[in-house]
């Protein structure tokens, strides 16, 4: 445990060190900033301030965790520093989840920032508080955690960064359109076209489990049944991802 505490420790230090990660939430503020002026010019101010922030929190916590992520190992077998790490009575398993664990609390804490800005600008604009937002912003949550672990094991993959980074925006559409192509391979005649679309169904992460907007545009609250499965898919994905991820991670000589 002391092991992982101290990986977990040095990962959220080298991040906040981290030039990407420092400059995307400071791009991030801005936006979040610039959304006020944007929403001014319509008649749905709040609404748009709403939408615009956490659309911009989500969207820029992706951006931050894959970069961070995929370059996470990559540097250090650059720098040969991993060599030194191991050389420690480290194990492996205990070195990807503190990195992973120390990469999402670092990728969390900067979405927490960019809310608290986002909330000031919203109650500025005279918008009252809604749990709605709290449930986005769970969901939102979830998703970078399923996307750190993905991001993690293509870039165990892969040896080139762009490469890693490509495959993971890929999943993460795919993750938004899962329902939607799972339909369309259900509806195609060709046996090979179902059976691919039958794999990358199964294969990529499902994002529907995280949709509140239904919910939101409903005035509805989401069951403890909803919450639930969330929760259980969240964890059982990732926890996939780490283990797979951890056995790659053992077949490379270092």
């Amino acid at each position: 445990m002391d092991n992982i505490t101290a990986i977990l420790a040095y990962t959220i230090k080298q991040h906040l060190r981290h030039k990407i990660y420092l400059v995307v939430f400071l791009f991030g503020l801005v936006l979040i900033t610039g959304a006020l002026v944007i929403s001014s010019l319509s008649t749905g101010r709040v609404r748009m301030l709403l939408n615009l922030g956490l659309s911009s929190i989500e969207f820029l916590a992706l951006i931050t965790i894959i970069f961070t992520t995929v370059n996470l190992i990559l540097e250090e077998l650059e720098s040969r520093t991993i060599y030194l790490m191991l050389a420690h009575p480290l194990k492996r398993w205990q070195y990807i989840l503190g990195r992973f664990s120390g990469t999402v609390i670092s990728v969390l804490f900067g979405m927490l920032s960019m809310v608290i800005l986002h909330l000031a600008l919203l109650f500025m604009a005279g918008w009252h508080w809604q749990n709605y937002y709290a449930i986005a912003m769970l969901c939102s949550f979830g998703k970078i955690i399923v996307m750190s672990a993905i991001t993690l094991l293509i870039s165990l993959f892969t040896t080139s960064a762009a490469t890693a980074m490509s495959f993971s925006a890929l999943v993460w559409i795919l993750g938004h359109f899962s329902e939607e192509l799972n339909y369309l391979g259900e509806k195609s005649a060709n046996i090979i076209v179902k059976s691919v679309v039958w794999a990358i169904y199964n294969i990529a992460p499902n994002f529907s489990y995280f949709n509140y907007r239904d919910f939101w545009a409903a005035a509805q609250v989401p069951s403890a049944a909803w919450f639930g499965w969330m929760i259980i898919y969240t964890f059982s994905y990732t926890g996939i991802c780490l283990i797979l991820s951890n056995f790659l991670f053992s077949q490379k000589e270092f």
